[in-house]
């Protein structure tokens, strides 16, 4: 066992965990270390994504999603270009089919405006077909700021440029044990077994088991959710230039089956949201024990199923229907035939979920003592790291780390 001593520990190589710790080598000298479970950072939630930027009109205005979506849509691709990291801005546009979808787009369109996104228009249907020929529509909502990036390589870019600034990365070290004693906070890994002042908990799926190791009780707990991709063939990836959206579920946080033309200029339809048998079931064929007893020890599991019963059943029978999921691409491009569509990859959404079975909408952040827990950094996490990072490290660890 290899003992070490820092003063910051932070559980999580992904992108959150990689932006608070870039926010805290700039503003601090101190020692800081980031520990991850994988050989690789950003192994999970923050590769296995869409790769958007988002504009962040989604939002509830004053959530933290709201608050840090548009500044950090802007500082992502500042930090893109600054950095070399591929990126495009390629505007998203949310399509209406009928007057009461029209009614969703003219309330985005003023959720948008108090969330100060800039261009954010809607479009009629002479405007949409200019902007993507192939889509149908009756209007559209139209976001010129919406981008796309290759997440693995900024989550990987981000990572490289922290470390090279001081930031120590221990990979392959799943945390195991956790132990507060005299202000200090001792974690065991396999191989090493680390002192420091002061933790922070970015560990995304698994972020509410660390709280728990810590013994934080929390009336929450990670429920995950399978997000599957299909790509079309290359011959019809002509039908799409830019983000193609469907009207949202305005009782879920989920944005629906969506069309994205991504920075290889593929074309990826997806995700759909489905529950998944394990924290990292990519596939149908994949489960957890573990995690599934998880999950359904949990009394907040089973009055989300009972409030969702109808959309979790349709969502289930989809994940093994091709067609099914073809039929809601088709809504937004009629012109796709199943044949367009070949295997593409998985993604899991770590939702959290309150124990009135209520999906929670915004990012939370538990404070305990010299501990603070990042909880449902879910979509849009990325477009908001280096903002949420930066508010983070100034409200809740510089204070404490000062002494």
């Amino acid at each position: 066992m290899i003992m070490k001593e820092y003063d910051i520990i932070i559980i999580g190589g992904g992108i959150i965990g990689c932006a608070i710790a870039k926010s805290i080598i700039s503003k601090t000298k101190k020692k800081v270390v980031v520990l991850e479970k994988e050989n690789h950072v950003g192994e999970h939630a923050s590769s296995r994504n869409s790769g958007v930027i988002h504009s962040g009109f989604y939002y509830k205005p004053n959530s933290l999603k709201a608050r840090f979506c548009v500044e950090g849509n802007k500082k992502l691709l500042e930090y893109c270009l600054l950095n070399n990291v591929p990126y495009k801005k390629t505007g998203t546009l949310v399509v209406a089919k009928n007057e009461h979808d029209s009614e969703t787009l003219y309330k985005l369109l003023d959720r948008g405006k108090i969330n100060n996104v800039p261009g954010i228009k809607i479009v009629n249907n002479d405007e949409l077909r200019k902007i993507e020929p192939y889509v149908k529509g009756k209007k559209g909502l139209y976001s010129p700021t919406g981008s796309i990036v290759n997440s693995k390589i900024l989550v990987k870019t981000m990572a490289a440029e922290t470390k090279n600034n001081g930031v120590n990365f221990l990979l392959g070290e799943k945390v195991l044990k956790i132990t507060q004693k005299n202000g200090q906070i001792l974690v065991n890994t396999k191989n090493y077994e680390i002192k420091s002042k002061y933790l922070i908990n970015c560990a995304g799926i698994y972020a509410d088991r660390i709280a728990n190791l810590t013994g934080l009780k929390l009336n929450y707990r990670i429920i995950p959710f399978r997000g599957k991709y299909y790509q079309l063939i290359k011959e019809k990836s002509f039908l799409i230039k830019s983000m193609v959206y469907p009207i949202p579920d305005p009782n879920l946080p989920f944005l629906g089956i969506h069309i994205t033309r991504t920075i290889d200029n593929n074309i990826i339809v997806g995700p759909n949201a489905v529950l998944a048998f394990g924290r990292e079931a990519y596939s149908n064929k994949q489960f957890s024990i573990s995690d599934i007893k998880d999950i359904i020890s949990y009394d907040g599991f089973w009055k989300m199923m009972l409030l969702n019963s109808v959309k979790m059943k349709n969502e289930f029978i989809q994940s093994f229907s091709k067609g099914k999921f073809v039929e809601q691409a088709q809504n937004l491009i009629p012109n796709l035939k199943s044949a367009d569509f070949q295997e593409g990859y998985s993604g899991i959404r770590a939702q959290l979920v309150d124990r009135n079975g209520e999906l929670v909408d915004d990012l939370i952040i538990k404070n305990q003592n010299n501990i603070t827990h990042i909880l449902n950094a879910v979509s849009p996490g990325m477009t908001c790291s280096l903002p949420f990072a930066d508010y983070v490290v100034n409200n809740y660890v510089k204070n404490s780390i000062s002494n």
